[in-house]
């Protein structure tokens, strides 16, 4: 009877630590919510003003590529400095100091005195400073063109930064010219909406009145329709690729000022 109490608490047991580990597993995926980025509506796309381009600029040179760039520019910076005082390498001071007590042992024998020792000691100080210098003529002579090799060195980081810069600058003016250019096709998409839906109302009421005999008209203006929306939905999706595409580049939250 023990025994089966024994099992039951066993399975029981296991049982709460195999429960525990699924939670602390399904806690520990990220909720995809989280990372649903924000959309505009359809007004606020058509009534929306991009910032100047210059303002884009400008919060862009924060992006991570030229901050690399950036840390490259000083650490170049920094071996040109060590490199214009390397002379001192040649330069050495030793300096030092003693203190302690300075005592000699003296033998002393004569023909009517035995051997005897000695000693006599004092306590003293001392100090010691000495320079050297030591320069290898191979260095010597090539120090000046290394010191330039290293400006160069620096300048090349430099202008990397720079064409950097000048290639986010070309895709934010191409992101900034096709949303302009998706802005008006939205427009245009919703005002061809507009239309279908009030032409299709019209036609269908007219063939609800026996107006019009055939659905033939009242099928087409549908087709027509729903290729408008399709049309509308892919602008929808181009603007918001677009619009992420610019707030990475930038790092400016467009959709949220």
């Amino acid at each position: 009877m023990d025994t089966k109490y024994i099992i039951i608490g066993c399975l029981l047991f296991l049982n709460l630590v195999c429960l525990g580990q699924n939670r602390q597993t399904t806690d520990s995926v990220p909720n995809p919510t989280r990372f649903i980025p924000q959309t505009l509506t359809t007004n606020e796309f058509i009534n929306y003003q991009l910032l100047p381009l210059d303002s884009l600029f400008e919060s862009a040179k924060t992006n991570p590529r030229l901050k690399a760039i950036e840390a490259s520019i000083e650490a170049a910076r920094y071996d040109l400095k060590a490199g214009k005082r390397d002379w001192w390498q040649y330069f050495s001071v030793h300096a030092g100091y003693n203190y302690g007590i300075l005592g000699t042992y003296t033998d002393q024998e004569t023909q009517y005195t035995p051997l005897t020792t000695v000693y006599s000691g004092a306590t003293q100080s001392s100090w010691s400073v000495s320079a050297n210098i030591s320069i290898p003529f191979d260095k010597l002579f090539t120090h000046r063109i290394s010191v330039k090799k290293q400006k160069e060195i620096v300048k090349n980081v430099e202008y990397t930064q720079q064409i950097a810069f000048d290639e986010i600058k070309n895709e934010i003016i191409e992101l900034y010219c096709t949303i302009q250019y998706q802005l008006k096709l939205l427009k245009l998409a919703t005002e061809t909406i507009t239309l279908y839906n009030a032409e299709y109302q019209s036609v269908q009421l007219d063939y609800i009145n026996n107006k019009n005999k055939t659905n033939r008209l009242l099928s087409d203006i549908k087709s027509s329709q729903k290729d408008a929306k399709t049309e509308y939905e892919k602008i929808i999706s181009e603007l918001n690729i677009l619009f992420l595409k610019l707030e990475l580049i930038t790092n400016i939250n467009l959709r949220n000022r």
